[in-house]
């Protein structure tokens, strides 16, 4: 399985000077998946910071990942995975050619069906909330074997129930954390969503 919990946590938008702190109210709070989208500022300095302070505690995964050279860089900096908003054949190859694990951003049937052939850890469903959210299941019977689903875009407190019941994982971004919230705010958010 690609990541340890039902939650991961989407930090869009933090920079290393945060990072160790909220991460910290994260894992307090029993979230050890964490995402550090590449739109962040000085993202791969996040990733090495953390993966740094906390090691195995946390398992960190590099988001927003378009092109290879990003890949190259989430290499470098210690993640342990990568998530894509996407489906490029040429990332993936990237990612795999490094021993990376991948959560690669699908949303048709096509996209679904090619990610699960180029070997993809994970699907990430992006934007789940413009699907129904039993969308896996009338899927996965035609797919043919196992491969976990992560839901992300669109999920919250209120409906992230709805969506484990039929995704084996849910990414939160904004309903958990904003560029300049303070750490207790995360804190509190976090352990209001593992409730």
């Amino acid at each position: 399985m690609l990541f340890k919990g039902k939650i991961i946590a989407i930090l869009r938008g933090i920079s290393p000077s945060e990072a160790i702190e909220h991460v910290t109210g994260l894992v307090d709070s029993g979230i050890s998946d964490v995402e550090i989208p590449a739109n962040s500022p000085d993202w791969a300095q996040s990733i090495q910071d953390i993966k740094r302070h906390f090691g195995l505690q946390v398992n960190l995964g590099a988001g927003t990942i378009i092109t290879t050279a990003q890949v190259q860089t989430c290499a470098q900096a210690g993640a342990d995975y990568i998530l894509t908003p996407n489906l490029d054949e040429n990332v993936v190859r990237a990612t795999q050619a490094r021993a990376l694990k991948t959560c690669i951003g699908v949303y048709t049937s096509t996209e679904i069906f090619a990610a699960s052939a180029l070997g993809a850890s994970a699907l990430k469903i992006f934007p789940a909330a413009a699907l129904p959210a039993n969308w896996p299941r009338l899927i996965k019977g035609p797919l043919g074997h196992a491969i976990p689903f992560c839901a992300v875009g669109g999920i919250d407190e209120e409906n992230m129930a709805e969506y484990l019941r039929h995704y084996d994982s849910v990414g939160i971004g904004s309903a958990l954390y904003r560029p300049g919230q303070p750490p207790s705010l995360t804190r509190r958010r976090a352990v209001a969503l593992m409730g």
